[in-house]
């Protein structure tokens, strides 16, 4: 039977940057979202040590230990309104 993500909720596995200065969000049904840094200064101005310092919470909100901004999972699909729907 062919596997479906219609409606599948999706979760944040683990956090990594590449060495084009994109975040990679790794999703537990296997997806990436992958995003250039340039659209969070915040963390693009963290140093490499910094930015590994990070927690999941709940599964969609990331929190950087050197940051005080606090991200969902939606901040970085474009969909920054959506995560109060939840």
């Amino acid at each position: 039977m062919k596997e479906v993500l219609k409606n599948q909720t999706p979760s944040v596995e683990r956090i990594d940057f590449d060495s084009s200065n994109n975040i990679l969000i790794f999703l537990l049904d296997g997806r990436v979202v992958s995003v250039p840094l340039k659209y969070f200064p915040d963390l693009e101005n963290l140093s490499e040590k910094e930015r590994s310092k990070v927690t999941i919470v709940d599964d969609r909100t990331i929190l950087f230990y050197h940051s005080d901004q606090i991200y969902h999972l939606e901040d970085f699909m474009g969909l920054e309104e959506k995560w109060r729907e939840r």
